[in-house]
């Protein structure tokens, strides 16, 4: 049921590290480390068990899942989520925290890869909430087997690996039965205000076979795919970054209109500190400075340069606020603006916006950002968006 080729990299990129599975304690995640487990061995993965905390009794059912996984001689943790108070949190926002809290841990174990139990049902039902919003054809390719953790900084030298997007999830379930294996049903896969759930519901009694929207997200993957490596491929050739900015050769911006407007709006992403992309039009005018998504775009000798827009680090009319100051502890990197990467050997200091960039303040006292040991991080982050790893270090 595993994936052979992604079990293949998961083992090849994994290297001596651990193998890190998200663990919910459902018939899904919980075949998963059976099925890993049998595969590579227990001694090679460890478990996190997101709670939540959005319902009573959710850390009894992380402790039930941690249960699971120890039974197997899979070491587990539990990372418990903090909500403040009064915030109700949407599916979105604990996707978010999710994959946050899975990403610190992977990189505190050192951990190269993240292992989910994501399904054929998953591919099916995510085409369809997809489908419903209005997505792009890109956004109907699915879920990728292979890809880097979706968030940033945290998902930073983190892949996450879906090995069994092939699996139907009534078949993971019927492994379990026949191992006499238990597992938790979640109530949250029957609440009609998720629109997960909902889904699965339409799914369910829908006039046709669901995997068929399983296998229209199978067909365009390759195509989003192509679209990703020319994208690579041009900015490779025709982007070069200087600290926090990068500078696009146009005069040699030879690629077709959707290969320019995706790469285009992969760069504006990375300079704008922005977690998504949003998609630019295939004609975008550069010949002129406009704003975007966090990002400036002014023309400059030969080509145009990319930078954070200064109005978005200062604040905005409109009630954006400015970054806030980002405490540095001692020898501890930390990410500002989820664009520039630093460490300090002294104590007090603090990232804060002055002069429409960042600066190092204690009290006061200010320092260049040079002062410590600081990379950009905006290449890393243009690969990261593009399906590709690498925390190359840009002074």
């Amino acid at each position: 049921m595993l994936d052979r080729l992604t079990i293949e990299r998961i083992d090849a990129i994994a290297g001596e590290g651990p193998i890190l599975v998200a663990l919910s304690g459902g018939g899904d995640s919980v075949a998963l480390l059976h099925l890993l487990a049998d595969q590579l061995g227990a001694a090679r993965l460890r478990a996190v068990v997101v709670d939540h905390a959005l319902r009573d009794g959710s850390h009894l059912d992380a402790a039930r899942a941690q249960s699971i996984a120890e039974a197997l001689g899979v070491h587990a943790e539990i990372a418990t989520l903090s909500w403040p108070m009064g915030v109700k949190a949407g599916q979105a926002s604990a996707r978010e925290q999710r994959y946050r809290a899975v990403g610190n841990v992977a990189r505190r174990l050192r951990s190269s890869v993240l292992v989910t139990g994501h399904t054929r049902d998953d591919q099916a039902e995510t085409v369809l909430i997809r489908a419903a919003r209005g997505s792009s054809w890109r956004g109907l390719a699915g879920m990728r087997a292979f890809t880097p953790l979706p968030l940033w900084p945290e998902g930073r030298g983190v892949w996450l690996a879906r090995p069994l997007l092939c699996a139907r999830r009534e078949a993971l379930r019927e492994v379990l039965r026949l191992r006499g294996a238990d597992w938790i049903e979640d109530p949250a896969n029957a609440n009609p205000d998720f629109a997960r759930a909902r889904a699965r519901k339409a799914l369910a009694t829908a006039l046709f076979d669901p995997m068929r929207l399983a296998a229209l997200a199978e067909r365009l993957a390759p195509r989003a795919q192509a679209l990703d490596d020319a994208v690579f491929d041009l900015i490779q050739r025709r982007v070069s970054y200087d600290g926090d900015a990068m500078i696009v050769d146009s005069e040699a911006w030879d690629a077709s209109p959707a290969i320019r407007a995706r790469a285009l709006s992969v760069l504006l992403a990375a300079a704008g500190a922005q977690q998504r992309v949003a998609e630019v039009a295939l004609k975008q005018d550069v010949t002129h400075p406009f704003t975007r998504a966090g990002a400036l775009v002014r023309p400059a000798p030969g080509g145009f340069r990319i930078t954070r827009d200064p109005g978005a680090l200062a604040g905005r009319a409109d009630g954006a606020k400015p970054p806030p100051a980002l405490p540095l502890p001692v020898g501890e990197e930390t990410v500002w603006d989820a664009r520039l990467a630093l460490a300090m050997r002294e104590p007090g200091w603090a990232v804060i916006v002055e002069g429409g960039g960042p600066v190092l303040a204690r009290g006061a006292e200010r320092q260049s950002v040079a002062a410590s040991d600081a990379y950009w991080l905006l290449q890393s982050r243009v690969e990261h968006l593009l399906g590709r790893i690498n925390d190359t270090k840009t002074h």
